[in-house]
């Protein structure tokens, strides 16, 4: 019996331009995840093919992969040094990263290679230092059950960015609960950089009623990915009644889109009586606009007011509104239910940049 040999296999390779332009739709269509392999196959049969680099980084960036992204921008200007949009892909890396001074480097050779580009113009602008100086400036009422009398408190700060990256600031807050009158003051120091963010605070009220006679507080967050960040809290407060000290670790989440950001803490509170408490509070940012943002929040965990440390539970609902690049107008509700009592606080605030 004779056997016919098994006919050669025949390798099916899909053409490389049509695999490009389905890979570009995919990511124009927001699925960068199935753009990636196609590109990577288009490359691997036209590894000099700029625009597939270009769009390997654009998709790359947005799914976070930052260090994948920046080595294909960095490969099409070393190919093509006057491909405008790899130089803007570069600066979105940096600035994605939170390097604001390569960012800026990177774009101003995009401004020098099309200085007429609308996006590229934009991109500069938004890059471009803050002013130095931002006030804020808050007030809020609150109403209080069983006939208890309404609560008043008035909010000033001022900082100034001195240096990349650092910031001072100063602020007092009056307020009134309960016919009794405090002023707490406040100084801060700031320091952002690539991997995160750290703060220190101290303040405190002369002749304090209710509010920490003296306070410390200090912490920041760490970058776990572009995405994600651990957060973390510390406090220690010498109030009247005694001392109170806290530790609020916690995570943060920018979802893709870069439009909603979720965090959420773990109160730990060991109160003036030594007894250790626990609560929780998570936070939702929605940013339905350019220049519009809302703020949803809930809490069920101990607070220190009026001398004691007493579990509350809260929700809130406010909205930021950018009425101008320096101007913001901020405007809250929160609810309390605090076991003895309820609060209902409305709340006015804005901000100045200048």
């Amino acid at each position: 019996m004779i056997v016919a040999p098994e006919p050669p296999a025949i390798l099916v390779q899909a053409d490389p331009q049509s695999l490009y332009q389905s890979a570009v739709a995919d990511r124009l269509a927001g699925r960068p995840a199935a753009a990636v392999p196609k590109l990577e196959q288009v490359l691997a049969a036209r590894p000099d093919d700029v625009d597939a680099r270009l769009n390997l980084g654009l998709a790359l960036l947005a799914l976070g992969h930052l260090d994948a992204a920046e080595a294909a921008f960095l490969d099409v200007t070393r190919r093509a040094p006057d491909y405008v949009d790899a130089w803007v892909g570069l600066a979105r890396v940096h600035q994605r990263r939170g390097d604001l001074p390569a960012a800026r480097g990177a774009i101003s050779e995009a401004v020098r290679l099309a200085p007429g580009d609308v996006e590229v113009r934009a991109l500069q602008t938004a890059l471009e230092p803050a002013p130095p100086w931002r006030l804020d400036i808050a007030a809020a009422r609150s109403r209080l059950s069983g006939g208890l009398p309404d609560w008043t408190e008035v909010r000033v700060s001022a900082s100034r960015r001195v240096g990349e990256g650092w910031s001072v600031g100063a602020g007092f807050e009056v307020t009134e609960r309960f016919n009794d009158t405090d002023t707490y003051l406040e100084a801060r120091l700031d320091r952002a950089f690539s991997g995160g963010e750290l703060y220190v605070a101290l303040g405190g009220a002369p002749d304090a009623d209710y509010r920490p006679e003296i306070a410390l507080a200090t912490g920041g967050l760490v970058r776990l990915t572009p995405r994600i960040a651990a957060t973390v809290d510390a406090s220690l407060a010498r109030y009247p009644t005694g001392t109170v000290t806290g530790l609020h670790p916690g995570v943060r989440v920018i979802l893709p889109g870069d439009r909603v950001q979720l965090s959420a803490r773990w109160i730990n509170v060991r109160d003036e009586n030594d007894v250790h408490r626990s609560g929780y509070a998570v936070l939702a940012r929605w940013q339905a606009t350019d220049r519009l943002a809302i703020r949803a929040g809930y809490a069920d965990a101990p607070e220190s007011s009026e001398g004691a440390t007493v579990d509350v539970k809260a929700w809130s609902l406010g909205a930021d509104l950018g009425v101008t690049d320096r101007l913001t107008i901020r405007v809250g509700l929160l609810s309390e239910d605090r076991v003895a009592y309820d609060r209902d606080e409305l709340s006015l605030g804005l901000g100045w940049r200048f």
